[in-house]
């Protein structure tokens, strides 16, 4: 069985690099992108298993980057994480826009992993 693919979006490119490390040591193959607008152009060339998005992208915002996932065709099923620090945000609004699920920045690492199992269905 091949790795999963995991695409992890967030416009801090140190942040990216860090959830990218932590899970490439569990066996994941990952990507990374910057902007929201390269999302979507990834997500639409290659497929991926999971998408972990930064909900405060510099050219487009997260959330709506979500709903227009949820409204391609090709990535309408494809499991998405917000990944945020706005914990004034109720996690329902953010499973509103589309979100599979939601965490909060710092990441808790045993969380995290605990909730990319379930997105990929790996629980």
């Amino acid at each position: 069985m091949s790795a999963k693919r995991i695409l992890v979006a967030d416009d801090e490119r140190g942040v990216a690099m860090s959830i990218r490390h932590l899970l490439e040591i569990h066996g994941y193959e990952v990507e990374e992108a910057y902007q929201g607008s390269e999302v979507l152009r990834r997500v639409s060339e290659s497929p991926f298993d999971l998408v972990l998005l930064d909900f405060n992208m510099r050219d487009i915002k997260g959330d709506r980057v979500c709903l227009m996932l949820r409204m391609a065709e090709k990535s309408e099923n494809l499991p998405i994480m917000i990944v945020t620090a706005h914990i004034e945000r109720e996690e329902h609004i953010f499973k509103d826009y589309g979100a599979t699920e939601v965490i909060y920045k710092p990441l808790d690492t045993e969380e995290f992993l605990k909730k990319v199992k379930k997105c990929l269905k790996e629980d």
